[in-house]
């Protein structure tokens, strides 16, 4: 259910496929996939369907396994370069991932995170996961399963970001665990606002490739990572996720930036304004085209709504009502 603005329903829609129908009596739309297009810095949503609706994400979850981690390394002053150690049963919870870890294989915190956001790997996720969740327990003075501890991190900061129509149950996003993960695209587009506006994740969401490395046995082997967000670097989208599943369909979490404005006031002061657009995209078969359509789509409203003053004139258009 949504809170409908006619200027949302242009006919870039059905360029999209997005399949939007919309109910007068009821006032809200449905679609085949899940929309959020929002303001980062005002929160003004600018696009929306279906954007509470509660839906597998898979590993778009990964977004919440990377801020805890960087949000424990900034707590902890640990840091990113420590070395953590893959843990064998995380073969026995997750596919073998895309870039060939083992058990027992050392890792940097900061090469998983690389390995976690560019190339989604599931093993690396997990590993994270593991690392924090002993170190969290370890402070703490208490017993449990790290897994479940670094869990509890990710759904605690999905709540304190008013992401309260999520849950998370493991750091990978899979489908394979009960009960199963959801959230929504409002909730998504909160975490992601969240994430960027950490400066530390966008090393980890705006190289198209990296090379890492990975300790086994004594020897040091290099890994390139590839990026699994094909708009990285189209349109200045500098992130943030891209992931699909058998459940979850195709999901997308763009983010893009233009360049930042002056205004000047009527006491010739200055203002400078930050223009950061957050789109998100979730059960979509075409995800890599709806979404940057989408964030045209974002942009010209966003456009027209800074031509006419930033006017406030609905509350239900800001990502709170959400």
């Amino acid at each position: 259910m949504f809170s409908p603005s006619m200027a949302w329903l242009n006919s870039r829609a059905l360029i999209l496929g997005i399949s939007l129908t919309l109910f007068t009596g009821g006032a809200a739309l449905r679609a085949q996939s899940a929309v959020m297009v929002v303001d980062s810095f005002n929160k003004k949503v600018h696009v929306a369907a279906d954007a509470q609706a509660k839906r597998p994400v898979g590993g778009i979850a990964k977004i919440a396994t990377a801020m805890v981690t960087l949000d424990w390394a900034a707590a902890s002053k640990v840091g990113v370069g420590v070395l953590a150690t893959v843990p064998a049963y995380a073969f026995q919870i997750s596919d073998a991932g895309t870039i060939g870890l083992q058990p027992g294989d050392q890792v940097t915190l900061r090469d998983l995170l690389y390995a976690t956001m560019m190339s989604t790997d599931n093993i690396a996720a997990i590993t994270l996961g593991d690392f924090v969740g002993k170190d969290h327990l370890a402070r703490l003075g208490r017993g449990g399963h790290p897994m479940e501890e670094f869990v509890k991190q990710m759904n605690q900061l999905a709540k304190r970001e008013g992401a309260r129509a999520t849950r998370f149950t493991n750091p990978h996003g899979l489908e394979n665990s009960r009960p199963l993960p959801y959230s929504t695209a409002a909730d998504i587009a909160r975490l992601a606002i969240y994430a960027v506006s950490r400066p530390a994740l966008r090393f980890y969401t705006n190289q198209s490739s990296r090379s890492i490395t990975i300790y086994r046995a004594g020897q040091q082997l290099s890994v390139t990572l590839n990026n699994t967000n094909q708009l990285l670097g189209v349109d200045r989208i500098d992130g943030i996720k891209a992931s699909s599943t058998p459940r979850s369909g195709g999901c997308v979490v763009l983010s893009a930036e233009k360049p930042s404005s002056v205004q000047v006031q009527a006491d010739n002061s200055s203002l400078i304004y930050r223009h950061r657009m957050v789109v998100v995209i979730l059960g979509s078969p075409n995800p890599f085209g709806e979404a940057r359509a989408l964030l045209h789509q974002g942009w010209a409203a966003y456009d027209r709504w800074l031509a006419a003053g930033r006017p406030i004139t609905d509350k239900r258009q800001m990502l709170d009502q959400f």
